[in-house]
C-alpha cells in the first residue's frame, strides 16, 4: 500500500540501498586520492653513519640482482650503481612513507607503494610524488663509505 507522498516500501529500500552505494564509493575515492589525510614524510636530518663493505650486511650492494641496503634505521638508501659509486638517499618515499628500492640494472629508486620512480640525484622520474628523494653525501675510503647530510 503506498503511502501519501507515493513512496512504497520497495522504492525506499532502492533508494536507501543506492544512497549506501553512493556513500560507500565516496569513501573509497576519498581514501585513494593522493592528498590524503596521511602527512607527507620527511627526510632524516643528522644522518651520519658508516658502512663497512666487508661486513655481511653490505653484501646486497655488491649483489647485482640487488644493489642496495637500507641504513640509520631504515631511514637512509645506500645503493650501488652499475658505473661502481654509491649514492645514498632517504628511504621514505615522500609520498606516503614507504621504503623505496633500487633497480640497479634501471638506475631508478622505485616505490612499489604507488609506483613513484625515482633517477640517480633522487628526481622525480613518475608517480604521484610532488619532491624528489633527499640526496646524502658519500665518501669512499678504502672499503668504507661515510654516509652524512
Amino acid at each position: 500500500m503506498p503511502d501519501p507522498a507515493g513512496m512504497n516500501r520497495q522504492n525506499f529500500l532502492q533508494l536507501f540501498g543506492l544512497g549506501a552505494a553512493g556513500l560507500l564509493a565516496s569513501a573509497c575515492l576519498s581514501g585513494c586520492s593522493s592528498a590524503g589525510s596521511d602527512p607527507a614524510p620527511t627526510a632524516a636530518t643528522g644522518v651520519d653513519f658508516a658502512v663497512d663493505l666487508t661486513a655481511v650486511t653490505s653484501t646486497p650492494l655488491n649483489d647485482a640482482g640487488v644493489g642496495y641496503i637500507y641504513g640509520a634505521n631504515r631511514a637512509v638508501i645506500v645503493a650501488k650503481t652499475t658505473a661502481g659509486t654509491y649514492v645514498a638517499f632517504q628511504a621514505p618515499c615522500p609520498h606516503q612513507g614507504t621504503s623505496v628500492y633500487f633497480d640497479q640494472a634501471a638506475a631508478h629508486f622505485i616505490c612499489p607503494n604507488h609506483n613513484a620512480v625515482f633517477n640517480l640525484s633522487g628526481g622525480i622520474i613518475s608517480g604521484p610524488v610532488s619532491s624528489g628523494l633527499k640526496q646524502y653525501a658519500v665518501v669512499q675510503t678504502g672499503t668504507s663509505l661515510h654516509v652524512t647530510g
